[in-house]
Formats: structure tokens, sequence, C-alpha cells
């Protein structure tokens, strides 16, 4: 198998991959923010202290709502201009290798933990916090399908490796 595309920058595509890298984060942040407004409410209901009762119940509610959208579109802001130009992505049996214009990373499967599939995408996650994204707009459906046969015979490679440990 090799299949070599190249894929645009795009923004929502950016967000939407770092929302699912940091979505066990926000979960943890959003009952945190769950808790905060508990604490706010019984401050309200059973303590003279109105300020303090109405400042837990607004902070809160950010946290359960705002702070994740907050921090997507600051990490998104955050990105080098180096990724902004596009790059060339080539899978091979052995190697996902992606290409910038000015930067290269190469890693084998043997490195990713996890698949995420969604409509639009794979998310390949290698660890908690790295995520390479492979949209499935970018191939044809000849890719897509040879790519999907491929990902399912190492999903089952995977596995044994690791019923073998």
């Amino acid at each position: 198998m090799q299949i070599s595309m190249w894929v645009p920058y795009d923004e929502a595509r950016l967000r939407r991959t770092i929302t699912l890298v940091m979505r066990p984060q926000i979960r943890i942040v959003r009952v945190l923010g769950g808790v905060i407004v508990a604490l706010g409410l019984f401050l309200l209901a059973f303590s003279d202290s109105v300020l303090f009762g109405a400042l837990f119940t607004v902070l809160g509610v950010l946290f359960m709502t705002a702070l994740g959208p907050f921090t997507a579109a600051r990490a998104v802001s955050m990105q080098s201009r180096v990724i902004k130009d596009g790059f060339q992505m080539t899978i091979t049996e052995e190697w996902l290798t992606v290409v910038y214009p000015l930067a290269e990373s190469r890693f084998r499967w043997a490195g990713i933990d996890n698949i995420v599939e969604t409509p639009e995408a794979w998310y390949l996650m290698a660890g908690r916090a790295q995520s390479f994204t492979i949209p499935k707009d970018a191939m044809t459906d000849e890719q897509r399908a040879e790519f999907a046969t491929f990902l399912t015979a190492e999903r089952e490679r995977q596995a044994g490796r690791a019923f073998l440990n």
C-alpha cells in the first residue's frame, strides 16, 4: 500500500482535532464546573455570602460551557506558521509520513495507540496528547477503501501483539 495525498490547511479541521485530543481534559473541567456550581448554589441557599455564591455559580457555569471552546481557540491560534501551508501525507504499511514545506515527521504504525473514525476523518492517536488527522476528503474512494482495509488488519495485528505481551 502506498497512499500519497496533498492536505491543504483547514482551520476547522485543526479545531476538531484539538477538541478531540482535549476531550478527556475538558470532561474533567466540566465536572469540576458542576461541582463549583453546586457549591455556589449551596452558598446562595444556606449562607449570608450572596456575592461568593453568585461568583462560584458564574465561575462554575463558565468552566462547564466556555473554557473548552476558549482553550481550543487558543490552541489553534498558537500553532506554528509551518502548518498553515498544508502538507503532503504518505501512508505505507510501515510509516505515516507528513511533510510540511519546512518540517517533516515520520511515525511507525506500532506507535499509534488508538484510531478514532468519524465521517470526515480518521484520527490516529499517538499517546494522550498527539493526534494525526487523515482527512477522507483528500483521498479517492479507492484510497479510502484501501486504507480502511489496512486499518482493520493493523488493529488485528496490534491486538495480537498486545495479547502476546
